[in-house]
């Protein structure tokens, strides 16, 4: 059930959000004032809280169910008939699943305290803009101006309540291929081939050059490989090169035969977007971002901030950095004489192309060294 909080009108609500990698938003969950931080994602299926920020604001599981997730099926538990507030809009009778998001938020620039996505976009035509960050909710796509400077996607929900669109690609031999993709805007990549495609259509030993990555989903971490693409269509819009990830999961959405892969948030966030669920259709608009490059695995690290401090949570093997001794858990004391305090600033520092960078670390031992490393591209 929907309860709006003020006058029905064309425009129902103007959400803001920050655009940190993923889409940030404030909302309130049953009386507790305090707006906590969500990431609106539009391959959560359901509102997820964080256990911890859960006992905090007294939300407490009454049911169980097994739920499937990125990395297989787990028993979820569940509290039903909640009350969630985003800006002027009420969800009345939200069940939200419990999770531990603590794994989530080490590898996020900030505290993830929960996830939600299809609870709003199953209700309202939902509209991104990320030049401006807001998502605007109207009750027709007919009531959004502006909406004939948009090219249309059809979607489908055949297999979920995710939307699937159309992608093509062309790997580096021209061999070009074809497929469906989950829409999901809360996936770190560009896109990500399904395992059972993968190995149906021989793709490792076709796109050449590969590295060996590891992956984050709510509960579990899972190794993938990361290999690029010459080109990739979507509707009318094409792009050059890009890195895409290669799924070996044996069980999860990651492992599904019903479609052929995830979209993620690095291609979605070159577009603002209209979101008509009940028409299942797509519209995109280019906007600032759309010309960038795409950004591809440099430094072969990966890192977390647990407790306050900046950790390797893995270093890619064929990298430099890895050569030169740096290892999973090392903290990073400084980059380049500058001690290591903000998340966002390390990671922008290790994509700058063809850099060196010096990096003070200690290790789980206690040691502290120093390795340069030289920023190139893995792939």
């Amino acid at each position: 059930m929907m309860i709006f909080m003020s006058c029905i009108q064309a425009q129902v609500a103007t959400i803001p959000f920050e655009n940190d990698g993923l889409m940030f938003i404030k909302v309130k969950v049953n009386d507790h004032e305090e707006a906590l931080n969500f990431v609106f994602d539009t391959g959560a299926s359901t509102v997820v809280l964080d256990e911890t920020t859960a006992k905090k604001i007294g939300v407490t599981a009454n049911y169980e169910q097994p739920t499937e997730g990125a990395a297989g099926t787990e028993m979820y538990h569940i509290a039903l008939s909640q009350t969630v507030h985003i800006q002027d809009v009420t969800l009345s009778g939200a069940h939200i699943v419990l999770v531990d998001l603590d794994r989530l938020s080490k590898k996020s620039n900030q505290k993830i305290d929960g996830i939600i996505g299809n609870n709003i976009m199953q209700q309202f035509v939902t509209q991104i803009d990320y030049d401006a960050q807001f998502i605007k909710l109207y009750n027709s796509v007919d009531e959004i101006e502006g909406k004939d400077q948009y090219k249309i996607l059809d979607a489908t929900f055949d297999y979920s309540q995710i939307p699937q669109v159309e992608l093509e690609f062309t790997l580096e031999n021209n061999q070009k291929f074809l497929g469906n993709f989950l829409f999901d805007s809360g996936a770190n990549m560009t896109f990500l081939l399904n395992t059972p495609f993968v190995k149906e259509k021989k793709i490792e030993s076709l796109v050449g050059k590969t590295i060996e990555n590891k992956a984050e989903s709510l509960t579990t971490s899972s190794n993938f490989k990361i290999g690029k693409v010459k080109a990739v269509k979507m509707g009318d819009f094409q792009f050059g090169e890009m890195p895409i990830d290669l799924s070996n999961s044996k069980a999860g959405v990651m492992a599904s035969k019903e479609y052929t892969g995830i979209l993620g948030i690095k291609i979605i966030n070159k577009f603002h977007s209209i979101l008509d669920y009940k028409n299942q259709k797509i519209y995109l608009q280019p906007n600032k971002t759309y010309a960038n490059a795409f950004e591809f695995p440099r430094s072969g690290l990966s890192l977390v901030n647990e407790e306050g401090k900046i950790t390797i949570s893995n270093v890619v093997s064929v990298a430099e950095a890895y050569q030169k001794g740096i290892r999973e858990g090392d903290e990073v004391l400084e980059i380049n004489d500058v001690v290591a305090k903000d998340i966002r600033a390390c990671r922008k520092l290790l994509k700058q192309k063809n850099k060196k960078l010096k990096l003070k670390l200690k290790t789980k031992e206690g040691e502290v060294k120093t390795v340069t490393i030289l920023l190139k591209r893995l792939i």
